[in-house]
Protein backbone atom coordinates (compact mmCIF):
# COMPACT_ATOMS: atom_id res chain seq x y z
CA UNK A 1 0.00 0.00 0.00
CA UNK A 2 1.67 3.47 -0.91
CA UNK A 3 0.90 5.89 2.21
CA UNK A 4 -0.63 8.86 1.15
CA UNK A 5 1.47 12.22 1.08
CA UNK A 6 -1.39 13.44 3.48
CA UNK A 7 -0.37 10.90 6.49
CA UNK A 8 3.14 11.33 5.76
CA UNK A 9 2.92 15.13 6.48
CA UNK A 10 1.41 14.31 9.84
CA UNK A 11 3.62 12.26 10.69
CA UNK A 12 6.19 15.03 10.32
CA UNK A 13 4.09 17.40 12.46
CA UNK A 14 3.17 19.17 9.60
CA UNK A 15 -0.57 20.63 9.11
CA UNK A 16 -3.02 18.69 6.63
CA UNK A 17 -6.01 20.30 5.14
CA UNK A 18 -9.16 17.98 5.90
CA UNK A 19 -9.65 17.55 2.02
CA UNK A 20 -6.40 15.97 1.72
CA UNK A 21 -7.68 13.45 4.04
CA UNK A 22 -9.92 9.97 3.93
CA UNK A 23 -12.95 11.33 5.84
CA UNK A 24 -13.01 7.82 7.15
CA UNK A 25 -9.76 7.60 8.32
CA UNK A 26 -10.30 11.18 9.66
CA UNK A 27 -13.25 10.41 11.60
CA UNK A 28 -11.26 7.38 13.02
CA UNK A 29 -8.22 9.48 14.19
CA UNK A 30 -10.38 11.85 15.86
CA UNK A 31 -12.95 9.52 17.91
CA UNK A 32 -9.23 8.32 19.00
CA UNK A 33 -8.07 11.81 20.03
CA UNK A 34 -4.69 11.61 17.73
CA UNK A 35 -5.82 15.09 16.09
CA UNK A 36 -6.26 17.80 17.01
CA UNK A 37 -8.18 20.86 14.80
CA UNK A 38 -6.71 24.41 13.33
CA UNK A 39 -9.01 26.79 12.34
CA UNK A 40 -8.75 28.65 9.65
CA UNK A 41 -11.90 30.77 8.97
CA UNK A 42 -14.60 28.31 7.42
CA UNK A 43 -11.61 26.16 6.88
CA UNK A 44 -10.04 23.42 9.06
CA UNK A 45 -6.77 21.23 9.17
CA UNK A 46 -5.46 18.86 11.30
CA UNK A 47 -2.24 18.11 13.19
CA UNK A 48 -0.96 15.04 15.23
CA UNK A 49 -1.56 15.53 19.19
CA UNK A 50 1.47 12.92 19.24
CA UNK A 51 3.32 11.44 16.46
CA UNK A 52 4.74 8.50 18.08
CA UNK A 53 0.87 8.00 18.90
CA UNK A 54 -0.12 8.47 15.43
CA UNK A 55 2.41 6.14 14.29
CA UNK A 56 1.90 3.39 16.29
CA UNK A 57 -2.11 3.79 15.79
CA UNK A 58 -1.97 3.13 12.18
CA UNK A 59 0.37 0.38 12.54
CA UNK A 60 -1.69 -1.73 14.50
CA UNK A 61 -4.23 -1.04 11.93
CA UNK A 62 -2.04 -1.88 8.82
CA UNK A 63 0.96 -3.57 8.73
CA UNK A 64 1.81 -1.95 5.46
CA UNK A 65 2.12 1.70 7.49
CA UNK A 66 5.22 0.13 8.82
CA UNK A 67 6.87 1.66 6.24
CA UNK A 68 6.35 5.03 8.57
CA UNK A 69 9.45 3.69 10.71
CA UNK A 70 11.96 2.86 7.51
CA UNK A 71 14.40 5.62 7.32
CA UNK A 72 15.10 5.19 3.56
CA UNK A 73 14.82 2.60 1.40
CA UNK A 74 17.15 0.52 -0.67
CA UNK A 75 16.24 -2.88 -1.42
CA UNK A 76 14.11 -5.37 -0.51
CA UNK A 77 16.77 -7.04 1.87
CA UNK A 78 16.90 -3.29 3.76
CA UNK A 79 13.53 -3.46 4.22
CA UNK A 80 13.19 -6.75 5.51
CA UNK A 81 16.27 -5.95 7.95
CA UNK A 82 14.45 -2.90 9.50
CA UNK A 83 10.62 -4.49 9.30
CA UNK A 84 10.89 -8.09 9.24
CA UNK A 85 8.90 -7.60 5.91
CA UNK A 86 10.40 -6.99 2.95
CA UNK A 87 6.80 -6.71 0.72
CA UNK A 88 5.51 -3.80 2.43
CA UNK A 89 6.30 -2.00 -0.86
CA UNK A 90 6.20 -2.93 -4.19
CA UNK A 91 9.67 -2.84 -6.15
CA UNK A 92 10.68 -4.32 -9.10
CA UNK A 93 13.53 -7.23 -7.86
CA UNK A 94 14.24 -7.80 -10.97
CA UNK A 95 15.76 -4.58 -12.75
CA UNK A 96 16.40 -4.70 -16.52
CA UNK A 97 15.98 -7.07 -20.16
CA UNK A 98 16.90 -10.38 -21.60
CA UNK A 99 19.28 -10.52 -24.20
CA UNK A 100 19.74 -13.14 -26.98
CA UNK A 101 21.95 -13.40 -29.45
CA UNK A 102 22.86 -16.93 -32.36
CA UNK A 103 26.66 -15.59 -32.83
CA UNK A 104 29.09 -14.45 -30.61
CA UNK A 105 28.84 -10.25 -29.64
CA UNK A 106 31.43 -8.78 -27.51
CA UNK A 107 29.68 -5.50 -25.53
CA UNK A 108 30.88 -3.68 -22.10
CA UNK A 109 29.29 -3.78 -18.93
CA UNK A 110 30.28 -1.34 -16.30
CA UNK A 111 33.53 -0.78 -18.90
CA UNK A 112 34.53 -4.47 -18.62
CA UNK A 113 34.08 -6.06 -21.94
CA UNK A 114 31.45 -9.46 -21.86
CA UNK A 115 30.81 -12.19 -24.35
CA UNK A 116 26.99 -12.43 -25.03
CA UNK A 117 26.58 -16.41 -26.47
CA UNK A 118 23.99 -18.03 -25.05
CA UNK A 119 23.49 -21.84 -25.78
CA UNK A 120 20.90 -23.32 -26.95
CA UNK A 121 17.88 -22.99 -24.57
CA UNK A 122 19.45 -20.17 -22.62
CA UNK A 123 19.65 -16.13 -22.78
CA UNK A 124 21.10 -13.77 -20.90
CA UNK A 125 19.57 -11.27 -18.31
CA UNK A 126 20.97 -7.84 -18.17
CA UNK A 127 20.10 -6.24 -14.88
CA UNK A 128 22.51 -3.30 -14.69
CA UNK A 129 21.20 -1.98 -18.28
CA UNK A 130 22.52 2.04 -17.32
CA UNK A 131 26.23 0.28 -17.37
CA UNK A 132 25.48 -1.91 -20.58
CA UNK A 133 26.65 -0.51 -24.63
CA UNK A 134 26.72 -2.92 -27.39
CA UNK A 135 28.69 -2.19 -30.85
CA UNK A 136 27.12 1.17 -33.15
CA UNK A 137 26.85 -1.31 -36.14
CA UNK A 138 24.60 -3.67 -34.30
CA UNK A 139 20.75 -4.09 -35.09
CA UNK A 140 18.90 -4.58 -31.95
CA UNK A 141 15.71 -6.52 -32.94
CA UNK A 142 13.29 -6.49 -29.68
CA UNK A 143 10.63 -9.61 -30.10
CA UNK A 144 7.53 -9.45 -28.54
CA UNK A 145 6.87 -13.54 -28.14
CA UNK A 146 9.27 -14.84 -25.20
CA UNK A 147 8.89 -18.02 -27.62
CA UNK A 148 10.28 -16.40 -30.75
CA UNK A 149 12.59 -14.47 -28.40
CA UNK A 150 13.97 -17.87 -27.03
CA UNK A 151 14.17 -19.95 -30.42
CA UNK A 152 16.25 -17.31 -32.51
CA UNK A 153 18.52 -19.86 -34.10
CA UNK A 154 15.86 -21.70 -35.54
CA UNK A 155 14.83 -18.02 -37.34
CA UNK A 156 18.57 -16.73 -38.39
CA UNK A 157 17.61 -17.56 -41.88
CA UNK A 158 14.81 -15.87 -41.83
CA UNK A 159 16.13 -12.95 -39.87
CA UNK A 160 18.83 -12.24 -42.56
CA UNK A 161 16.84 -12.72 -45.46
CA UNK A 162 14.33 -10.16 -44.37
CA UNK A 163 16.21 -7.64 -42.50
CA UNK A 164 19.87 -8.22 -43.99
CA UNK A 165 22.87 -9.80 -42.90
CA UNK A 166 23.52 -7.90 -39.86
CA UNK A 167 24.69 -8.33 -36.48
CA UNK A 168 21.37 -8.72 -34.39
CA UNK A 169 21.33 -8.35 -30.63
CA UNK A 170 17.88 -9.60 -29.61
CA UNK A 171 15.91 -7.83 -26.73
CA UNK A 172 12.67 -8.52 -24.65
CA UNK A 173 10.78 -6.21 -22.61
CA UNK A 174 9.60 -8.87 -20.30
CA UNK A 175 9.58 -8.40 -17.34
CA UNK A 176 7.40 -5.54 -18.44
CA UNK A 177 9.08 -2.24 -17.47
CA UNK A 178 10.63 0.89 -19.39
CA UNK A 179 14.14 -0.25 -18.41
CA UNK A 180 14.45 -1.27 -22.47
CA UNK A 181 13.21 1.40 -23.97
CA UNK A 182 15.22 4.14 -21.79
CA UNK A 183 18.35 1.71 -22.40
CA UNK A 184 17.72 2.32 -26.14
CA UNK A 185 17.10 5.51 -26.22
CA UNK A 186 20.41 5.81 -24.74
CA UNK A 187 22.33 4.46 -27.31
CA UNK A 188 22.36 5.43 -31.22
CA UNK A 189 21.77 1.93 -32.76
CA UNK A 190 18.51 1.10 -35.09
CA UNK A 191 16.31 -0.70 -33.48
CA UNK A 192 13.52 -3.04 -35.22
CA UNK A 193 10.53 -4.30 -33.67
CA UNK A 194 9.20 -8.01 -34.19
CA UNK A 195 5.69 -8.35 -32.82
CA UNK A 196 2.49 -9.56 -33.85
CA UNK A 197 0.97 -8.56 -36.93
CA UNK A 198 -2.56 -7.62 -35.29
CA UNK A 199 -3.54 -3.72 -34.58
CA UNK A 200 -2.94 -4.34 -30.47
CA UNK A 201 0.79 -5.24 -31.49
CA UNK A 202 1.25 -2.09 -34.02
CA UNK A 203 -0.09 -0.02 -31.14
CA UNK A 204 2.53 -1.31 -28.93
CA UNK A 205 5.32 -0.54 -31.29
CA UNK A 206 3.47 2.63 -32.01
CA UNK A 207 3.29 3.79 -28.38
CA UNK A 208 5.86 2.61 -26.54
CA UNK A 209 9.08 2.41 -29.14
CA UNK A 210 8.03 4.85 -32.38
CA UNK A 211 7.29 7.41 -30.07
CA UNK A 212 10.73 7.78 -28.36
CA UNK A 213 13.00 6.32 -30.75
CA UNK A 214 11.38 7.92 -34.04
CA UNK A 215 12.93 7.46 -37.12
CA UNK A 216 15.69 4.86 -35.47
CA UNK A 217 13.00 2.66 -34.45
CA UNK A 218 11.08 0.30 -37.70
CA UNK A 219 7.74 -2.40 -37.12
CA UNK A 220 9.46 -5.15 -38.69
CA UNK A 221 7.00 -6.52 -41.74
CA UNK A 222 8.43 -9.81 -43.40
CA UNK A 223 7.86 -9.88 -47.33
CA UNK A 224 5.29 -13.12 -47.18
CA UNK A 225 3.36 -10.83 -44.41
CA UNK A 226 0.09 -10.92 -46.84
CA UNK A 227 -0.29 -14.10 -48.10
CA UNK A 228 0.25 -15.11 -43.56
CA UNK A 229 -2.48 -12.65 -43.00
CA UNK A 230 -4.67 -14.04 -45.52
CA UNK A 231 -5.28 -17.31 -43.09
CA UNK A 232 -4.35 -15.29 -39.96
CA UNK A 233 -6.94 -15.03 -37.58
CA UNK A 234 -10.26 -13.48 -37.89
CA UNK A 235 -11.47 -13.88 -34.07
CA UNK A 236 -8.24 -11.88 -32.79
CA UNK A 237 -9.27 -8.31 -35.39
CA UNK A 238 -13.03 -8.52 -34.08
CA UNK A 239 -12.07 -8.59 -30.75
CA UNK A 240 -9.20 -5.93 -31.37
CA UNK A 241 -11.57 -3.52 -33.33
CA UNK A 242 -13.45 -1.36 -30.92
CA UNK A 243 -10.45 -0.30 -29.07
CA UNK A 244 -7.93 -0.25 -31.84
CA UNK A 245 -10.10 0.40 -35.17
CA UNK A 246 -9.46 3.83 -35.64
CA UNK A 247 -5.63 3.01 -35.46
CA UNK A 248 -3.51 5.24 -37.21
CA UNK A 249 0.41 6.00 -38.27
CA UNK A 250 2.29 8.82 -40.30
CA UNK A 251 4.96 6.27 -40.58
CA UNK A 252 3.79 5.15 -44.35
CA UNK A 253 5.43 1.41 -43.77
CA UNK A 254 3.28 1.07 -40.50
CA UNK A 255 0.23 2.11 -41.74
CA UNK A 256 0.73 -0.23 -44.88
CA UNK A 257 0.37 -3.00 -42.30
CA UNK A 258 -2.72 -1.85 -40.69
CA UNK A 259 -4.00 -1.64 -44.17
CA UNK A 260 -3.75 -4.94 -44.94
CA UNK A 261 -4.87 -5.90 -41.66
CA UNK A 262 -8.09 -4.14 -42.06
CA UNK A 263 -7.94 -5.42 -45.91
CA UNK A 264 -8.15 -9.07 -44.94
CA UNK A 265 -9.91 -8.63 -41.48
CA UNK A 266 -7.22 -11.03 -39.88
CA UNK A 267 -4.40 -10.79 -37.38
CA UNK A 268 -1.36 -13.04 -37.68
CA UNK A 269 1.05 -14.10 -34.81
CA UNK A 270 4.75 -13.78 -34.75
CA UNK A 271 5.03 -17.46 -33.60
CA UNK A 272 3.85 -18.36 -36.95
CA UNK A 273 7.74 -18.04 -38.07
CA UNK A 274 8.78 -20.36 -35.87
CA UNK A 275 10.07 -23.16 -38.27
CA UNK A 276 10.99 -27.02 -37.78
CA UNK A 277 14.11 -27.77 -38.50
CA UNK A 278 15.39 -30.71 -40.69
CA UNK A 279 18.45 -31.43 -41.34
CA UNK A 280 19.53 -33.80 -44.16
CA UNK A 281 22.18 -35.14 -46.38
CA UNK A 282 22.27 -36.17 -50.17
CA UNK A 283 24.18 -37.71 -52.68
CA UNK A 284 25.43 -35.77 -55.62
CA UNK A 285 26.16 -38.97 -57.80
CA UNK A 286 28.23 -38.95 -60.39
CA UNK A 287 29.28 -41.49 -63.46
CA UNK A 288 31.72 -40.18 -66.21
CA UNK A 289 29.72 -36.98 -67.18
CA UNK A 290 27.12 -37.80 -65.51
CA UNK A 291 24.75 -36.98 -62.36
CA UNK A 292 22.40 -38.98 -61.23
CA UNK A 293 18.66 -37.57 -60.16
CA UNK A 294 15.09 -38.87 -58.46
CA UNK A 295 11.66 -37.92 -58.63
CA UNK A 296 9.79 -37.79 -55.71
CA UNK A 297 6.49 -40.49 -55.34
CA UNK A 298 4.81 -39.09 -52.36
CA UNK A 299 3.83 -36.11 -50.39
CA UNK A 300 3.45 -32.35 -51.27
CA UNK A 301 6.39 -32.28 -53.29
CA UNK A 302 5.40 -35.52 -55.50
CA UNK A 303 6.67 -35.48 -59.42
CA UNK A 304 9.54 -32.69 -57.88
CA UNK A 305 13.32 -33.91 -58.81
CA UNK A 306 15.71 -33.97 -55.90
CA UNK A 307 18.91 -35.96 -54.90
CA UNK A 308 18.61 -39.32 -53.31
CA UNK A 309 19.16 -38.70 -49.49
CA UNK A 310 17.90 -38.15 -46.29
CA UNK A 311 18.39 -37.35 -42.20
CA UNK A 312 20.94 -38.61 -40.12
CA UNK A 313 20.26 -40.76 -37.47
CA UNK A 314 21.39 -40.62 -33.52
CA UNK A 315 25.28 -41.83 -33.69
CA UNK A 316 25.38 -41.60 -37.32
CA UNK A 317 28.27 -39.51 -39.32
CA UNK A 318 26.79 -37.43 -42.60
CA UNK A 319 28.80 -39.82 -44.60
CA UNK A 320 27.20 -43.27 -42.68
CA UNK A 321 23.46 -41.66 -43.40
CA UNK A 322 24.04 -41.32 -46.98
CA UNK A 323 25.19 -44.44 -47.33
CA UNK A 324 22.18 -46.27 -45.51
CA UNK A 325 19.91 -43.82 -47.11
CA UNK A 326 21.12 -44.44 -50.79
CA UNK A 327 20.67 -48.39 -49.76
CA UNK A 328 17.12 -48.22 -48.39
CA UNK A 329 16.24 -46.18 -51.44
CA UNK A 330 17.96 -47.59 -54.39
CA UNK A 331 19.46 -51.15 -53.04
CA UNK A 332 22.98 -50.13 -54.00
CA UNK A 333 26.53 -49.16 -52.29
CA UNK A 334 28.19 -45.97 -52.73
CA UNK A 335 30.92 -44.06 -52.04
CA UNK A 336 31.51 -40.76 -50.49
CA UNK A 337 33.99 -38.96 -52.07
CA UNK A 338 33.95 -35.61 -50.61
CA UNK A 339 32.02 -32.82 -49.06
CA UNK A 340 30.38 -30.03 -51.74
CA UNK A 341 28.25 -27.66 -50.08
CA UNK A 342 25.51 -27.26 -47.33
CA UNK A 343 22.40 -25.51 -48.69
CA UNK A 344 20.03 -23.65 -46.00
CA UNK A 345 16.41 -23.02 -47.20
CA UNK A 346 13.10 -22.01 -46.05
CA UNK A 347 10.24 -24.15 -47.17
CA UNK A 348 6.42 -22.62 -45.87
CA UNK A 349 6.20 -25.31 -42.98
CA UNK A 350 10.10 -25.95 -41.82
CA UNK A 351 13.80 -24.62 -42.46
CA UNK A 352 15.94 -27.20 -44.20
CA UNK A 353 19.81 -28.01 -43.85
CA UNK A 354 20.66 -30.19 -46.64
CA UNK A 355 24.72 -31.41 -46.66
CA UNK A 356 25.62 -32.50 -49.81
CA UNK A 357 28.83 -34.90 -50.89
CA UNK A 358 29.84 -35.92 -54.43
CA UNK A 359 29.68 -39.83 -54.50
CA UNK A 360 30.18 -42.61 -56.91
CA UNK A 361 28.30 -45.98 -57.28
CA UNK A 362 30.77 -48.64 -55.88
CA UNK A 363 27.70 -51.94 -57.86
CA UNK A 364 26.30 -51.18 -60.93
CA UNK A 365 22.49 -51.87 -59.94
CA UNK A 366 20.16 -49.40 -58.73
CA UNK A 367 16.46 -49.85 -57.82
CA UNK A 368 14.08 -47.41 -57.14
CA UNK A 369 12.21 -48.36 -54.10
CA UNK A 370 10.71 -45.13 -52.97
CA UNK A 371 11.44 -42.83 -56.04
CA UNK A 372 8.88 -43.07 -59.10
CA UNK A 373 11.49 -42.15 -61.58
CA UNK A 374 15.13 -41.33 -62.31
CA UNK A 375 17.89 -39.85 -64.70
CA UNK A 376 21.32 -39.79 -65.52
CA UNK A 377 21.52 -36.15 -66.32
CA UNK A 378 24.15 -34.20 -68.46
CA UNK A 379 25.46 -30.93 -67.80
CA UNK A 380 23.49 -29.27 -70.51
CA UNK A 381 20.13 -31.10 -69.32
CA UNK A 382 20.24 -30.20 -66.13
CA UNK A 383 17.49 -27.78 -66.00
CA UNK A 384 15.43 -30.57 -67.79
CA UNK A 385 14.00 -31.81 -65.18
CA UNK A 386 12.26 -29.77 -62.39
CA UNK A 387 13.53 -29.72 -59.16
CA UNK A 388 12.92 -29.27 -55.75
CA UNK A 389 13.66 -25.84 -54.91
CA UNK A 390 16.73 -26.74 -52.36
CA UNK A 391 18.14 -28.77 -54.83
CA UNK A 392 17.63 -25.76 -57.27
CA UNK A 393 21.11 -24.13 -55.11
CA UNK A 394 23.03 -27.52 -55.32
CA UNK A 395 22.53 -27.07 -59.15
CA UNK A 396 23.48 -23.74 -58.95
CA UNK A 397 26.63 -24.37 -57.34
CA UNK A 398 27.25 -27.00 -60.11
CA UNK A 399 26.75 -24.86 -62.44
CA UNK A 400 28.63 -22.04 -61.34
CA UNK A 401 32.20 -23.57 -60.52
CA UNK A 402 31.99 -27.11 -59.27
CA UNK A 403 30.95 -28.92 -62.72
CA UNK A 404 33.85 -29.37 -64.36
CA UNK A 405 36.12 -29.80 -61.36
CA UNK A 406 34.23 -32.42 -59.73
CA UNK A 407 33.76 -34.22 -63.35
CA UNK A 408 37.76 -33.96 -63.43
CA UNK A 409 38.46 -35.32 -60.16
CA UNK A 410 35.37 -38.09 -60.19
CA UNK A 411 37.62 -39.07 -63.60
CA UNK A 412 41.14 -39.03 -61.64
CA UNK A 413 39.41 -41.52 -58.87
CA UNK A 414 38.40 -43.49 -61.25
CA UNK A 415 41.49 -44.07 -62.86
Amino acid sequence: MAISASIQALISGEQVAGSKLSSKLLNELMAEGLLSVVTHGSRKSYRARDVEALKRYLIDKDESYRMLEVSSFVSRASLAAETGNSKLVKVRSCLGFPVNTYEAMTCLLNDREMVINPVEGSFLFITDWTAFSIPMDVVVVGVENMENFRMIRQQRTFFESEIGKHRFLFVSRYPQSTDLRSWLQSIPNRYVHFGDFDLAGIHIFMTEFHQYLGERSSFFVPSDIEMRLQKGSRERYDSQLSRFGNLKSDDKDIQSVIDLINKHHRCYDQEGYIKKQIEVVAAVILHEDRIFATQRGYGEWKDWWEFPGGKVETGETPEEALQREIWEELSTEINVDEYLCTVEFDYPKFHLTMHCYVCSLLTEALHLNEHEAARWLKNNELDSVKWLPADVKVIERLKEEKWNNVTESRKRYEE
